[in-house]
């Protein structure tokens, strides 16, 4: 799960849990989301309300660095990815658009890339309902991203989707 800390990728990583999977490999570039969520972990199991068969791994990495991504992937061989890693706070966007650019856009291309290239099964986007005829910066890199989704589908290796979310409350 790619921006795993954040509110999206860490209600992925909760749910993913419930089917206990071998392992689940945890992607974020911001330390402290990343830890809250795996100290959270470490307390659900602690209490017996949440699964321990599972292997935990968190790292820190930006899906703008493909060579880290890419080695992460050769390691891990996972076998889907949820990619949710994503500049999507609207105002900052705005004012920043080249950074969103280069985080969602560019940083969804390297996953995918890393993806097709490491023979991951499938691949599944996280987008925006802001993607739909979009009005600010964030809607259109995540448009962007949709585009770049369907541009790989015919890949051969991975299968590729995207859903899009609509606002979620107190999100990170």
């Amino acid at each position: 799960v790619t921006g795993a800390g954040g509110s999206i990728g860490s209600e992925l990583v909760r749910q993913i849990m419930r089917f206990h999977p071998k392992r689940l490999v945890l992607i974020d570039i911001y330390e402290n989301n990343m830890y809250d969520l795996q100290q959270e972990i470490v307390m659900e199991r602690r209490i017996g309300e949440m699964q321990s068969d599972t292997d935990i791994v968190c790292l820190l990495a930006s899906v703008r660095d493909k060579d880290r991504i890419n080695k992460i992937m050769a390691k891990y061989q996972p076998d889907v990815v949820f990619h949710a890693a994503a500049h999507k706070h609207v105002p900052l966007v705005e004012d920043s658009p080249l950074e969103a650019i280069k985080n969602n856009v560019i940083g969804t291309r390297n996953v995918i890339e890393c993806c097709i290239m490491n023979c991951v099964g499938k691949f599944v986007m996280i987008s925006t309902d802001k993607a739909v005829r979009s009005t600010n910066v964030m809607g259109a890199t995540k448009r962007m991203c949709e585009l770049i989704v369907e541009g790989y589908k015919n890949n051969g290796v991975t299968k590729l989707c995207a859903v899009r979310f609509g606002n979620v409350l107190g999100s990170s």
